[in-house]
């Protein structure tokens, strides 16, 4: 009996450590946004795993679920959204605008689930997008420099529709983003141009890197100014060349906790 007491304690301890050594906790050196203030009042919030890895994003309007594996890749990202204020009718948006209970799986169907696929050193190599309202085959594959994505490819049906070019600054901020369309006769047409300016301090949205997204999410530093830029024809009403700057408070720290003096940051 004593022997079996033994193994037993033996085969619980190693799955124990194994368990322990699998666990790598990220992001030490990066408080953790917990949540963002819109005047004051939270507009969203923000879990994290036991890795200090974004678990899930909820909002008024969205709920967004994140799963890893075991090396801390992210796997796949659950998007609920409440569809209703992309409805026509203006009735339908101020009732959604008005909604006192936030998005969540129990009371809002899931709209669309990522899934990803890594390469060698984890570099992300496609994101598949399934959506409940649509079959369609839909997914992106992406292209490395210096261990950066610099362009992702996107297929409509299996036929490439887009891709996306990226580029750099020294620090590893985005400083451009340039879209291309692919139209059926195959010569690429650049569609839009988005040019990043950026600040010295600390950007805390780069807690949120393993979700694969160039920008906002990998930058070390926060964008001071952004410069949209429209290269097809549009409606005389719209402008071709939108700018948007921000401007940011700080923390002892050096991370932002107000922006354009209406949103707030929350740290753990």
């Amino acid at each position: 009996m004593k022997k079996i007491a033994l193994l037993l304690f033996l085969a619980v301890t190693l799955f124990s450590c194994e368990k322990d050594q699998q666990l790598t906790v990220e992001n030490g050196d990066i408080p953790l946004i917990s949540k963002v203030l819109y005047d004051g009042a939270v507009s969203c919030e923000y879990t994290y795993n036991d890795a200090n890895l974004l678990r899930e994003e909820k909002s008024k309007f969205h709920y967004i679920k994140h799963n890893y594996n075991d090396n801390n890749l992210l796997l796949s990202s659950e998007f609920y959204w409440d569809q209703a204020i992309y409805s026509s009718s203006s009735t339908v948006i101020e009732a959604s605008m008005n909604r006192k209970e936030w998005v969540n799986p129990g009371n809002t169907a899931k709209s669309l689930t990522q899934t990803f696929e890594y390469v060698e050193n984890g570099q992300l190599g496609r994101k598949t997008y399934d959506r409940t309202s649509s079959s369609n085959t839909e997914y992106a594959e992406f292209s490395y420099a210096d261990d950066r994505i610099v362009r992702q490819t996107l297929y409509w049906q299996n036929v490439i529709s887009s891709y996306i070019d990226y580029e750099y600054d020294e620090r590893g901020n985005l400083v451009r983003e340039s879209r291309y369309n692919l139209p059926s006769a195959g010569v690429a047409e650049l569609s839009t141009t988005t040019e990043y300016e950026y600040d010295n301090m600390h950007n805390p949205f780069l807690v949120f890197r393993r979700l694969m997204s160039p920008g906002i999410y990998t930058n070390p530093n926060n964008i001071t100014r952004e410069t949209y830029t429209i290269l097809f024809e549009v409606d005389q009403s719209v402008e071709k060349v939108q700018i948007t700057s921000n401007t940011y408070e700080y923390n002892n720290s050096g991370y932002p906790i107000k922006v354009n003096g209406k949103i707030g940051y929350v740290y753990k």
